[in-house]
């Protein structure tokens, strides 16, 4: 592979027309410093002799990168034509080529895929690529840099822009395209047409909104002005070299962070010879820039910043960061760019002043896309990305404007483009659902959610009380999505089954978009303040975090809400949510819709498990955390998550092989079950179930099978498995109860016994005839019933850092069931009492001994099915894994779908609670997903067509023993006489949103 910097001189391979001259120059340059200068004639050409090294792409290759031509091209000035790229073999056949638009001053550059982008066939043995300036074209120059022949490219990433505006076309409707449709975004046309003029009301919104939307990023008087601070700035803006020269301007490159397009090899060579300033510490100068001259009182002071301010804007301009310009790339981007937004708005006077103020928000409005708001709203998909990184920049280039017609227009198309995207999605498209998931990398995932809410709820206060406020139900979605992660979140870290690709247990929730929202106001507008909202608020900010927006709430009566208690079902998340007092517990699962894990080359490495029925309990720390509550990354067992039934393997056979499977994803692994049975139900939000079938992906351990239930009933939870099977021989087979950190080697733990277990180095293996108790070192009590084989170990546990692979240690409790090499048929029960010490636990274990003091019973648990009954709530809980299996047990006869069924008995009342976990977003299998023999292949599921269907509604049929009538009206909600006394059900599901009704004893003849 080759790259052209043209360091040391003219490459021999390089000659040109007589017309033309080549020379090297130091004017401009994109690396090193300096660039190949062409001084060009009508129809001039460069000839570059060089085989181009071009390989046609494999089908089936690990790697799905696309053999592509890079370049840099610098235009003194702007002209019509085009200069084409050909290339070909011998100079005399031109095998493929493309055209380069000359319309632009400044850095452009051009990533362009040999066989996707160009005209013609590309040849491997093509050795000669001529650069050819049009017939007509007037003498100028232009400059070249960092010219790559060929380099593999990730096929995602190619970007087209005005320059070349035939490039990766498809990228407008992947999954990057939030990033990567800027050009597409651009050539909308405005679904309304432009009122007839700007009314008194919306003028006094305008001024509303910029006042809001700047006190968001500036406040004068928190910021004294110092002179170390205008000193700091200008030795900042001093790094970055940038001067002046007549009507030009140099200085160092301005880039993103990645060099996707560079070989692997010459990667840090070339990051080194750039001498790059990276594009975020650029925009974070302005940022910093813009608040000192608004804070500064000294007119020398404003006149240095100002100066500083429009010279590194011009530079970013000219480096390619302006209007039409896609840099090659502007995947991921949002992140690198988000401080340019705030920071022009705030010095739009000076902006104005200087004639600059145009240009720079046409940039603005490029690189926000904020072209966006003008697409049909049935095609409009609320983003996570962008919310968190360009929705401020979208805002702000249409409040930016001047006060015309025009300007209403675009804020009411930005209003109603904002309202669409908060609306709850349909099957796995982003952003929010009708459970409270918040969508991104097609599953929830709270990672990227906080960063969402940091930016939406923002301008939704900005909006708030105007005539370009968010639409009630939009309103509501993300207030519902909002409130839900303070739910699986204890007190602000999430559970770790959350955790996505970043299992570090330190991930956490912001309080702020709370109090955002809070401001906001009530859904349907009525209120100034959302008392719920602020409540949270309050609840989540620690003892020392006390904020204008918290006074003012106090001032208003609020009081911080006490901790949430209750059970919450988030099926689209595959979820189940207990709480009580300040305890938390969450069990989650996988599916044939929902990814088992994420993992990437960097992270997450060990994390295949982490979703196969994942049981955790956050209830220590102050605040209650994940490291308190038992997790500590150096030392863990990624076998063993609390709750799981996995294959116990040697660390080096855990580690996944991430792939890039195809062109719709990057090398990452996010593997799918074919079960469609995975998720919760909740009754009267008080107490719930979660349950699933778990298969194992046959990318590594295809014939492990189990199906899984917990019962949640105030501080008891039941688990239960059966089906357990795998033909693994080599490697046990286990079920987790728990894995906890000890702090002190001495910690204890209780098992079986009034004396604690001190000594640390201790393992025990059970085989037990009788049920046994243990109490471990979070307050947490096991009942463990007869028949199975329980481990015990408190010792030095050695593993791998889940992203660098180094080594770590750690010492830990744990406790697990062991079902054996290659089970057939393995099953396990035990109970969790949550907050238990000693004396409780054992209180519970004697109660266990006698039915009619027992907590629970367990009427049904094999294959088909697991039923318990809790006696203190009076409620029996069905885990249904087949449709149509005869039940018979309580008050239930039948149910025609794989289901779970709740029944709390009050008086002469049923209330009853019932749901399909199956999303139902495709019937049958997909054949793409199986090879020759019949065996699942990892998939992208990018690539699925299903990710964007809507649930499909269904009709389950409840048989229940008895007569019965409802209680109350309901849609899809209907009663019929059955047979042989029976009474029967009809609820119309979808979503797989559970539903609750109550019935009563129908009075006899």
């Amino acid at each position: 592979m080759v790259i052209f910097s043209f360091e040391s001189g003219i490459p021999a391979c390089f000659s040109c027309d007589g017309q033309s001259r080549l020379s090297i120059s130091d004017r401009h340059y994109k690396d090193g410093a300096s660039s190949l200068q062409w001084e060009y004639g009508e129809a001039s050409f460069i000839t570059l002799k060089q085989p181009i090294g071009y390989r046609p792409f494999q089908e089936g290759a690990k790697n799905q990168a696309r053999d592509s031509f890079a370049v840099w091209i610098y235009n003194p000035a702007p002209h019509g034509g085009k200069l084409a790229f050909e290339f070909g073999r011998g100079g005399q056949t031109v095998d493929c080529s493309f055209e380069f638009e000359l319309n632009f001053r400044g850095w452009r550059a051009a990533w362009v895929a040999y066989e996707r982008d160009m005209g013609g066939t590309p040849h491997p043995d093509m050795d000669t690529l001529t650069l050819r300036m049009p017939k007509g074209a007037e003498p100028g120059t232009l400059f070249i840099d960092q010219l790559m022949l060929n380099t593999p490219i990730d096929p995602r990433f190619h970007t087209r822009d005005f320059q070349v505006p035939f490039v990766n076309t498809g990228a407008d409707v992947s999954a990057n395209a939030h990033w990567l449709a800027l050009y597409a975004f651009e050539q909308l046309k405005p679904l309304r047409a432009v009122p007839v003029a700007v009314t008194s009301e919306q003028s006094v919104a305008h001024a509303r909104m910029n006042e809001r939307f700047e006190a968001l990023f500036y406040e004068k008087s928190a910021v004294t002005v110092t002179q170390e601070d205008v000193e700091s700035l200008r030795r900042r803006f001093a790094e970055y070299g940038i001067v002046r020269s007549g009507d030009s301007i140099m200085g160092r490159p301005v880039e993103l962070p990645f060099f996707d397009h560079y070989p692997q090899p010459l990667k840090e060579e070339l990051k080194s010879l750039s001498s790059g300033v990276q594009l975020s510490e650029i925009t974070r100068f302005l940022m910093k820039t813009a608040v000192i001259f608004r804070s500064s009182e000294r007119e020398e002071q404003q006149a240095e910043l100002q100066a500083m301010f429009l010279d590194a804007l011009d530079h970013l301009d000219d480096q390619g960061w302006t209007y039409g310009s896609s840099q090659g790339t502007v995947h991921h981007f949002g992140y690198n760019f988000r401080d340019y937004y705030p920071a022009v708005f705030l010095m739009r006077d000076v902006l104005k002043a200087a004639g600059r103020l145009e240009r720079t928000q046409r940039t603005m409005r490029w690189y926000s896309g904020a072209g966006r708001i003008h697409t049909p709203l049935a095609e409009v998909e609320g983003n996570i990305d962008i919310f968190n990184t360009t929705l401020h920049g979208m805002i702000a280039s249409l409040l930016i404007m001047d006060e015309t017609a025009e300007k209403v227009r675009e804020l009411e198309a930005f209003r109603d483009w904002l309202s669409q995207s908060l609306l709850p999605a349909p099957g796995l498209r982003a952003a929010y659902k009708i459970d409270g998931s918040a969508y991104h990398h097609v599953n929830h995932y709270p990672a990227y959610a906080v960063g969402g809410f940091q930016g939406v709820t923002p301008v939704m206060y900005v909006l708030s009380g105007t005539p370009y406020r968010v639409g009630e139900q939009a309103h509501e979605t993300i207030r519902k999505a909002l409130l839900a992660m303070r739910l699986y979140s204890n007190k602000r870290e999430w559970l770790l089954s959350l955790a996505a690709r970043h299992p570090t247990g330190k991930w956490a929730l912001d309080p702020e978009p709370f109090g955002f929202l809070a401001q906001s106001g009530t859904s349907d507008g009525t209120g100034a303040i959302d008392e719920e909202a602020a409540a949270a608020y309050l609840r989540l900010l620690g003892p020392d975090e006390r904020t204008e927006a918290a006074r003012r709430f106090e001032e208003a009566g609020i009081v911080p809400e006490p901790d949430p208690s209750g059970h919450w079902t988030m099926n689209y998340a595959a979820l189940a949510i207990h709480r009580r007092g300040s305890w938390l517990a969450g069990m989650r699962g996988h599916s044939r819709y929902l990814w088992a894990n994420e993992t990437y080359v960097n992270a997450n490495l060990y994390g295949r498990y982490i979703t196969h029925g994942h049981l955790q309990i956050m209830s220590q720390g102050e605040p209650v955390n994940n490291e308190d509550s038992g997790y500590h990354h150096d030392g863990w067992d990624w076998n063993r998550w609390p709750g799981t039934t996995t294959v116990h393997k040697p660390i080096a056979e855990l580690r996944s092989d991430v792939r890039n499977v195809d062109t719709f994803s990057g090398f990452e692994e996010m593997l799918l079950s074919d079960e469609t049975y995975a998720g919760g139900l909740h009754l009267e939000n008080r107490n719930g179930m979660f349950a699933m079938k778990l298969h194992e992906h046959p990318k590594y351990e295809g014939s492990h099978r189990a199906r899984k239930s917990a019962f949640f009933f105030d501080d008891r939870i039941v688990c239960l498995g059966t089906g357990i099977e795998n033909d693994n021989g080599a490697c046990p087979t286990e079920t987790t109860l728990f894995q906890n950190h000890l702090t002190a080697p001495d910690h204890p733990i209780w098992v079986n016994s009034t004396e604690p277990i001190a000594v640390f180095g201790y393992f025990q293996r059970i085989q037990l005839t009788k049920p046994a108790w243990i109490v471990d070192n979070k307050r947490n009590g096991y009942y463990v019933a007869a028949g199975q084989t329980l481990s015990i170990s408190k010792e030095t546990q050695h593993s791998k850092h889940q992203a660098t692979d180094a080594d770590t240690y750690g010492d830990f409790a744990a406790a697990w069931l062991e079902h054996g090499t290659a089970p057939k048929d393995g099953s396990y029960e035990y109970a969790i009492l949550v907050g238990a010490d000693r004396e409780r636990m054992l209180a519970f274990y004697k109660h266990m001994q006698a039915p009619e003091t027992a907590a629970y019973r367990v009427l049904r648990q094999d294959r088909a099915a697991h039923v318990v009954r809790d006696a203190e709530s009076r409620t029996t809980a069905y885990a249904l894994f087949e449709a149509d299996d005869p039940i018979d047990t309580g008050h239930l006869v039948a149910v025609d779908n794989p289901s779970m069924v709740m029944i709390r008995e009050d008086g002469d009342r049923l209330i009853i609670s019932a749901v399909n976990p199956d999303l139902r977003l495709y019937a049958g299998i997909e054949a793409d997903q199986y090879d020759e023999h019949g065996v699942r292949k990892e998939v992208s599921v990018y690539s699925r067509k299903w990710v964007h269907r809507a649930s499909m509604a269904h009709t389950m049929r409840i048989t229940l023993k008895g007569q019965w009538m409802k209680q109350a009206a309901a849609d899809g909600f209907s009663v019929i006489a059955g047979e042989a006394g029976n009474t029967v059900i009809e609820l119309t599901c979808k979503d797989a949103m559970p539903r609750e009704f109550a019935l009563v004893k129908a009075a006899m003849n």
